[in-house]
């Protein structure tokens, strides 16, 4: 799949090869008529029609046939079916849905409405069909000590598993995609549905996941007036939006009786988008002619007055930038996914006899799926992958590169290029480094690192704050406005990042027309039921939703003990001591053995370990003396405590103290 890109064998690209496709993609029509065919009440889920369940049995007996050894296992395969495994590991919870009474449609936030623009994901019901939207990542915060990312808790919904009818992606963020490989085999590979473009980069992150072939697709079309049937009760009809990314999805979602939702995720009004066509605003104006129940709409620019900056100015003021830049080498740092901005630079480019030079391994990916699908037009000769081979005999002023980094991802190529171990960018004195983005809140400090960096190696850095480089990806109060006076809904429910932002949102709401009481602010895990009756329900009872981490290729929770134990490792260091005892009368055997972590500086080592050895001997020797029969673990336990306290009393520190006692 795009070897000359990835490889980079020759100084151009070609474009040439076809994203593979391990599973099919089936259309619109192909869908209905498979559904049309099977009586509703003998319908069998699809999952179970396509695909067995997941993952161990089957992953392991795919992966046996690679094995050097066809009659057995090899480590390697043992480890990628232990991988998988973990990797949608998500804990036992004791939760039941409440019932849903007959006629009600029931939404539940399970992601996105208690985080700071993050791990999206919502839940519809009726009856015991379920439809999801979306499914996301939050980027590590601090206190999740050296987690990856934070993904949806799932967990209450893997008992309800064969309800999941199918799941809709609005658009290829991460913070809408980037959980599918730990929630997809958990919930048994629900059929997703998305636009072409999305499902193109979907696919590429499942299959460097190795479930692409596990995974069902229907695509959808944005210009198309038809509502999709997803089994019995749910039809949805996608429309076109814009935003970072191109082929977004707004969705119209309805069920039997009066319940009909606009759910929309990220937007903006934008009326010269780069790449999209702007918004269908006939089509929403229609939908709230039609009466719309429930409107879900994106609040993350809800503090920001009039309008968001269209990108016809962003690409303006590149193309400027771009065309008098005449020495040394221009590095633009932005997403990867923000292929709208890589056609503004490689229009530039083009024009001004310049080359693009793609630094970063999902930049390089993205922008091959997206030229691939023609959502990304370039001349031939235009985009190179960054190597020395390929920028040998260009000059300095015509290399404008394209890199990842812009949030100082900790090994991104930006990140790589300011620390000097980039394998072939070496940042130089005049190069100029454009941060063609906003910063994710939080990680200021980690930005400022970068730039700092860079500035110390002699590049100019400009940021958003010296000019138009860089515009917003969501609505404004006004384009916010414009999207409540065209659906005119009956209800209102802000979402997206933190209660702040859905509060003004809500504010704004009623300084229009809607009233208070038809104004939902909800947490993650409540639970809401519409009745025929236009009234609304909420549950005394709430999902339990926890902070779900992920660490290395294994799931946990932000309140787990190995994340408590790393805390107190963090603020409170480490002393491990090792006892070595005669198995039969107990006694000590040899000097003890300490080991710290954190605890002392260079010139109190020798007197405060001596302290400590002393002071640990006597409890052991006491505790034993005492009670000769106790056992192993709670005399690690009074060692444990005792020490603690010594050394809160003699040194006023609070290490985690480790015991450990070898029966010789």
């Amino acid at each position: 799949m795009k070897k000359d890109f990835l490889e980079e064998l020759d100084s151009e690209l070609l474009w040439e090869d076809p994203i593979e496709n391990t599973q099919p993609v089936v259309s619109q029509e192909e869908e209905k008529k498979q559904q049309q065919s099977v009586p509703v009440k003998e319908q069998i889920p699809q999952k179970e029609r396509q695909k067995p369940s997941f993952p161990q049995k089957k992953f392991a007996q795919e992966n046996r046939k690679e094995s050097n050894d066809a009659g057995e296992w090899d480590d390697n395969t043992q480890f990628l079916s232990l991988k998988q495994t973990m990797m949608s590991n998500f804990p036992e919870v004791k939760f039941y849905l409440p019932a849903i009474r007959p006629g009600y449609t029931r939404f539940i936030p399970i992601g996105g409405n208690n985080e700071t623009g993050a791990k999206n994901m919502n839940l519809f019901q009726y009856g015991d069909d379920i439809l999801l939207v979306d499914c996301g990542i939050q980027f590590a915060e601090p206190d999740m000590l050296g987690a990856n990312c934070s993904i949806p808790d799932i967990s209450f919904l893997i008992p309800y598993k064969k309800n999941i009818k199918g799941l809709v992606i609005t658009h290829a963020h991460l913070d809408h995609i980037g959980a599918l490989k730990h929630i997809l085999p958990a919930l048994d590979f629900p059929t997703i549905y998305g636009t072409k473009l999305t499902i193109g980069i979907v696919k590429k992150w499942l299959e460097e996941n190795k479930i692409l072939h596990l995974q069902t697709f229907v695509e959808v079309n944005t210009d198309s007036n038809e509502l999709i049937s997803i089994w019995e009760h749910f039809k949805c009809e996608f429309f076109r939006v814009n935003h970072s990314v191109p082929d977004c999805a707004w969705v119209y979602i309805t069920t039997p009786g009066w319940f009909k939702a606009v759910h929309t995720w990220d937007f903006k009004i934008d009326f010269a988008p780069e790449i999209d066509k702007p918004a269908d605003l006939s089509r929403i104006w229609e939908y709230g002619r039609k009466w719309v129940t429930l409107f879900l709409s994106d609040s993350t620019g809800s503090t920001r007055k009039g309008f968001s900056t269209s990108e016809k100015h962003i690409g303006d003021t590149l193309e400027k930038i771009i065309a008098h830049h005449t020495k040394w080498r221009l590095i633009i740092t932005i997403f990867s996914s923000w292929i709208s901005r890589v056609q503004q630079i490689i229009n530039a480019c083009e024009s001004h006899d310049k080359y693009v030079f793609l630094s970063g391994r999902s930049m390089v990916e993205n922008v091959a799926i997206s030229k691939e699908l023609w959502y990304l037009k370039a001349k031939p000769g235009t985009i190179k992958k960054m190597s020395p081979k390929t920028t040998e005999g260009i000059p300095l002023e015509k290399q404008i590169i394209i890199t990842t980094g812009s949030q100082w991802e900790e090994f991104s190529a930006l990140s790589r290029m300011a620390e000097g171990k980039h394998a072939s960018i070496e940042i130089m004195a005049g190069d100029t480094i454009i941060f063609s983005s906003s910063v994710v809140p939080w990680n200021e400090r980690s930005v400022i690192w970068v730039i700092n960096k860079l500035i110390r190696l002699g590049a100019n850095v400009i940021t958003k704050d010296d000019g138009e480089v860089h515009t917003g990806w969501h609505a404004f109060q006004e384009e916010q406005k414009i999207m409540l006076n065209l659906v005119q809904p009956k209800y209102f429910l802000p979402i997206y990042w933190d209660l702040y932002f859905r509060h003004v949102h809500k504010l704004t709401a009623m300084s229009m027309w809607m009233k208070e009481e038809n104004i939902l602010l909800l947490d993650n895990g409540n639970i809401v039921d519409f009745g025929p009756d236009q009234k609304v329900f909420k549950s005394k009872l709430k999902a339990p939703i926890q902070d779900i981490i992920i660490d290395g290729h294994g799931i946990g929770t932000a309140t787990s003990h190995v994340i408590q134990a790393r805390e107190k490792m963090m603020n409170a260091w480490v002393l491990v001591l090792l006892f070595k005892v005669d198995s039969k009368t107990k006694a000590i055997l040899g000097p003890l053995k300490v080991e710290s972590r954190g605890l002392v500086y260079l010139d109190e080592v020798r007197i405060i370990h001596k302290l400590i050895i002393k002071k640990a001997k006597s409890i052991y020797e006491n505790t034993v003396k005492d009670v000769p029969e106790i056992e192993e673990k709670d005399l690690v336990k009074i060692i444990k405590s005792d020490l603690e306290a010594f050394l809160l009393q003699k040194i006023d520190r609070s290490p985690m103290v480790i015991p450990m006692v070898v029966e010789v």
